[in-house]
């Protein structure tokens, strides 16, 4: 539940945003994982917690970049908090629903700014145009995530923060979209063929799941002179940033047990671990010299 119900979508909204979701995952999403996909993705209380945690750090009327912004959840709940938030996402239908939400929690607000489609690879903004930008589960969905991670980086100015969250394709875990065990970097064609022998469509697979890594990500922002850190760390100092339930009890024990620096400790280390099952980075841009 979102904790500002004016963030809610319309149920003529929902309807439509299930069908579309219907359509665009036939043959990878079955009905559990499309009212999964609308609780954790469209309605996202993941989304508004780490909006939360992040204006809880910033100043009032910081601008924030939400690239790959889908349903505009997240920007609308960074703007509810003070920050002055804007969302860019390819997908013609998103944009429309998330223009649709700002107009009725913000009437008046200008919605083709706030929202503004395009490819993320070719950002239309100034450098050093934003104190911060958000990556949320979209370098899986690009054929090139290191072009993505440079335009980012060009438009945060010098001190700001990079959010970035998405899928390790080198781990071994289940690929995250089909839900499937998968194994690391598998082959692409071998990929598809794998899908096909589980009763799977693979054209999703095929045309919107490019490979990305914790190590590629690391290294390709030290190259762009960012400086990644863990946003699992982030996560220990707001439990409610996690989403598992048995995760946030496995804490909540340690931390009676006196053991929170030393899980801290073991999370640092995790940061760089190559295998672990996802990126999950904040990335400080280096001040100019």
């Amino acid at each position: 539940m979102l904790a500002d119900p004016s963030l809610s979508l319309t149920e003529g909204e929902l309807s439509l945003i299930e069908a579309h979701l219907r359509e665009q995952y036939r043959g990878v999403f079955d009905d559990k994982m499309i009212r999964a996909h609308l609780h954790e993705f469209v309605e996202s209380s993941f989304a508004d917690n780490l909006a939360a945690v992040i204006a809880g750090s910033s100043r009032p009327g910081e601008t924030l970049l939400d690239i790959g912004a889908g349903y505009g959840a997240f920007v609308l709940s960074c703007r509810r908090r003070g920050l002055d938030a804007i969302g860019f996402e390819i997908e013609p239908f998103e944009v429309e629903i998330a223009r649709q939400r700002l107009g009725r929690v913000e009437p008046g607000g200008d919605a083709t700014e706030t929202f503004r489609k395009g490819d993320a690879g070719r950002l239309p903004f100034t450098n050093e145009a934003f104190d911060m930008v958000s990556l949320l589960n979209v370098l899986e969905h690009v054929p090139d995530y290191r072009l993505v991670l440079r335009e980012a980086v060009r438009v945060l100015r010098p001190g700001g923060r990079l959010f970035i969250v998405c899928p390790n394709y080198a781990a071994f875990r289940r690929e995250a979209h089909y839900h499937v065990p998968w194994m690391p970097l598998l082959p692409r064609p071998l990929a598809v063929a794998y899908l096909r022998l589980l009763g799977r469509n693979p054209g999703f697979f095929q045309q919107h799941i490019y490979y990305c890594t914790n190590r590629g990500v690391l290294g390709a922002l030290r190259t762009l002179e960012a400086i990644p850190a863990s946003l699992d760390v982030l996560r220990l100092e707001h439990p409610e940033l996690i989403s598992s339930t048995r995760a946030k009890r496995i804490l909540s024990l340690l931390r009676g047990m006196q053991m929170y620096p030393l899980l801290k400790g073991a999370l640092a280390l995790n940061f760089y671990n190559p295998f672990k099952s996802a990126v999950t980075v904040v990335a400080g841009k280096k001040a100019s010299q």
